[in-house]
C-alpha cells in the first residue's frame, strides 16, 4: 500500500503532512511503524485516530522507504512537494542539499531526521519525547500498549554541554525509569571531500551512507545524578 499524505508547507522546519484515511492510518501504524500524532478522536484506546499528523521525520522514512507519497491540495504547489520529497529521500546524508532549491532544511534538523531515520532502521518505534525534554521515545512494542525503552537526546558531534546538563537528564531519566541515550551523526569528511572533487554519480551514491550516527549510553551516568542529591 502507498499512503497518501497531504503536505502542509510552512517554513521547512514547522512542515508537516496529513493522512486522512483511516485504513491508511491503521497500516502506518501497524504495518510500517509510524505513529504520528492524532488528530481527532479514536473510537477506542487502541484504535487508529481518523486523522494522523506526519512530522518531517516520519514524512522522511515514508518516502524514502516507498510506502509515504506526499500530495498538495493546490495543485500549483505539486513542484514544492516533488522538492519536499526529493530533500526528505536525501537525509542519509546529513550535509547541505540542493543550494537552488527553495524548500531546504537547516544541518541542526537534518541531524535528527538522521537519528530518527537510523533507529527506525533499527526495528524501534520512534516518537517524540518533548514532554521529558528529550528529542525521541524508542519503543520495542506498540507505544499505545507499552512503554518507552529510552529516551534519546540528540547533540552535535562535536558540541559541548556542561556537566550540568547531563545531570538534569539523568535525574529525568531516573523518574521515568528509562534508558538515556545520546545520539550524534558523524560526518565522514574524508570521503565527502573525494566526493566533491570527483563529483561523479556512482561515488555519489557511494555516499549515501557514509555518515553514520553515534550513540552513547548513559545509564551509569545515573550515579552522578545520586550524587548530586546527596551532596
Amino acid at each position: 500500500m502507498i499512503v497518501v499524505a497531504t503536505v502542509v508547507a510552512l517554513r521547512p522546519e514547522d512542515t508537516y503532512a496529513l493522512v486522512d484515511d483511516a485504513r491508511q492510518v491503521s497500516f502506518l501504524q501497524q504495518e510500517c511503524r509510524i505513529y504520528g500524532s492524532p488528530e481527532g478522536v479514536s473510537a477506542t484506546a487502541t484504535a487508529a485516530p481518523p486523522r494522523l499528523r506526519l512530522a518531517l521525520e516520519e514524512m522522511a522514512v515514508g518516502v524514502a522507504k516507498g510506502f509515504l507519497r506526499l500530495d498538495v491540495a493546490d495543485k500549483e504547489e505539486q513542484i514544492l512537494a516533488e522538492e519536499i520529497t526529493r530533500e526528505l529521500a536525501s537525509n542519509k546524508k546529513c550535509r547541505d542539499g540542493n543550494r537552488d532549491a527553495t524548500w531546504i532544511l537547516p544541518q541542526q534538523r537534518r541531524g535528527r531526521l538522521r537519528v530518527f531515520w537510523d533507529l527506525w532502521d533499527r526495528g524501534y518505534i520512534v516518537t517524540f519525547g518533548s514532554k521529558f525534554g528529550a528529542d525521541f521515545l524508542i519503543y520495542k512494542a506498540n507505544p499505545k500498549t507499552s512503554h518507552a525503552v529510552a529516551l534519546v537526546v540528540v547533540k552535535g558531534y562535536e558540541e559541548d554541554f556542561a556537566r550540568v546538563d547531563v545531570v538534569s537528564f539523568c535525574r529525568v531519566a531516573k523518574m521515568v525509569k528509562k534508558q538515556l541515550i545520546f545520539a550524534s551523526v558523524r560526518v565522514n569528511e574524508e570521503n565527502k571531500s573525494e566526493g566533491d572533487q570527483k563529483g561523479d554519480s556512482s561515488n555519489r551514491e557511494a555516499q549515501e551512507d557514509v555518515d553514520s550516527v553515534v550513540y552513547v549510553s548513559l545509564t551509569h551516568a545515573l550515579l552522578v545524578s545520586r550524587q548530586e542529591e546527596s551532596g
